[in-house]
């Protein structure tokens, strides 16, 4: 007999069971994000070392040149070159116009815009007693705590110009107490020599309210650019010096390019 339950065919598939889900796709575990983190950190970390070594080589690389060219232009002195290092020297000034990168160069050499003289004067706290209109109104200058370079500086707060040339002049006087008769005032007085007289150079005011019973300060403040010369004497005078605040008031100076 021929057995007829028997085919060629695959049987059906089985049915799913009831509350099955089928195959469970992996997901992202902690391990896997918390990697991905550290990879990101690691190649922010990589570029922005490189960017940062390029930016530290390169200003080595510009400072360099800046110092190389320096030395180059000390070596320029008229009186000791051949006529081949003078034709040298020229294209290297004609080259960088005297000034190198950002005018540090012509800074650094003494060339261009020199400040050589210059002082930076501050208020003495106690001052000399001295006799005389002149003397009492005189503002004298702490020699201790002030900057000075090729300026002198007496005892009486006179200052004295040792090189002469272009200076530009600045003074600042606060005064924290007013008068009751004259305005505040400060003076620059200025003389060639000993033997001269004073003469006004700069002068300015402020003025304070009598009436207000709180306390205030006003400043008077004046700046200009004069031709001095060599002995030429400086000095600031005010209405009163026991009007005057201590902490904010300064004058000072410096020469400008020949």
């Amino acid at each position: 007999m021929i057995n007829t339950f028997h085919s060629s065919s695959y049987p059906p598939p089985v049915p799913p069971r009831q509350g099955h889900r089928g195959p469970m796709i992996p997901g992202n575990t902690p391990l896997v994000k918390f990697l991905s983190v550290m990879m990101l950190l690691l190649m922010i970390l990589t570029f922005g070392g490189f960017f940062y070594l390029f930016h530290v080589l390169n200003g080595m690389q510009y400072r360099y040149s800046d110092t190389n060219l320096l030395l180059q232009l000390q070596q320029c002195k008229p009186d000791s070159l051949t006529p081949e290092q003078r034709e040298y020297c020229k294209k290297l000034m004609d080259s960088n116009n005297g000034l190198g990168k950002d005018g540090r160069v012509a800074f650094l050499s003494g060339r261009g815009l020199s400040t050589s003289p210059v002082a930076q004067l501050f208020l003495k706290r106690e001052t000399p007693n001295l006799k005389g209109k002149d003397q009492l109104n005189t503002l004298y200058w702490d020699q201790e705590h002030s900057l000075m370079k090729e300026i002198y500086l007496n005892s009486n707060g006179v200052v004295t110009i040792d090189q002469p040339g272009y200076y530009f002049l600045y003074s600042q006087v606060s005064f924290s107490k007013g008068h009751p008769k004259i305005p505040l005032t400060q003076v620059l007085w200025t003389r060639k020599s000993q033997e001269d007289n004073w003469e006004k150079l700069l002068i300015s005011y402020c003025s304070l309210s009598q009436i207000n019973s709180v306390p205030t300060i006003c400043t008077a403040s004046q700046a200009g650019m004069f031709e001095l010369q060599k002995s030429q004497q400086l000095r600031v005078n005010v209405t009163s010096r026991d009007l005057v605040n201590a902490e904010s008031s300064t004058f000072g100076l410096f020469k400008l390019q020949d």
